[in-house]
């Protein structure tokens, strides 16, 4: 008896979405990000970049193109490939030596992204510092509050955030008040503490600066 044309229709359909499926997958994910990476459409090169930095540390053989990627045109490629590279883990040299290349680059949102690999990768280095300084010095709120929750081990900016609690920008001198209380002030902060406790025109800060001070 043969089966209702409905039936074969059906499966005329079905089989080569099943076809589909089951080769999805099939190949190499960090390849295939690796061969985007070059893809001249900017937009896939920034989302193979992401998916590496996703995929992480069994992304190295990554590793290369995303150090080639650090020179791009695109500083939103910069920036993403510099995240990549920190999440990958790879502490190699080359890696290190490319990063801190980076800390020069004329877009401070890369900058930033090297300054956090680097802190990732080479956590007693220093030259990543002074990237984190400007843009605190700057008022970049972002960086003040993820210095701040690194806890005592970010001491080397107790005098920049101290520096803070004087700007002419109210939520500044919030947030440096607010990362000293986690890092833990030094004498001259806790004296500039105290000045903002009592003297400074905005409640927010006034009460930022006292929690920093218990």
């Amino acid at each position: 008896m043969r089966p209702p044309a409905q039936t074969i229709l059906a499966h005329i359909v079905v089989l080569p979405l099943l076809a589909v499926v089951a080769g999805c997958g099939a190949g190499d994910p960090v390849a295939e990000r690796i061969a985007q990476l070059a893809d001249p459409n900017y937009d896939v090169r920034i989302a193979a970049a992401d998916a590496l930095r996703d995929i992480g540390t069994p992304a190295a053989a990554a590793v290369p193109a995303l150090q080639k990627a650090l020179a791009d045109r695109h500083p939103t490629l910069r920036q993403a490939s510099a995240r990549a590279l920190g999440q990958i883990g790879d502490k190699s040299a080359s890696v290190i030596s490319a990063l801190r290349q980076s800390l020069q680059d004329p877009e401070v949102s890369v900058q930033l992204a090297a300054a956090w690999s680097l802190h990732k990768l080479d956590p007693e280095g220093k030259h990543h510092i002074a990237v984190f300084k400007r843009a605190m010095e700057s008022g970049e709120g972002g960086t003040i509050v993820a210095v701040g929750n690194l806890g005592p081990s970010a001491d080397w900016a107790v005098p920049t955030l101290t520096k803070l609690l004087g700007d002419h920008r109210p939520g500044v001198r919030r947030l440096s008040a607010e990362a000293l209380a986690k890092i833990g002030p030094d004498a001259a902060a806790k004296a500039a503490l105290e000045q903002r406790a009592k003297r400074d025109p905005d409640d927010r800060v006034r009460e930022a600066a006292s929690a920093a001070l218990k």
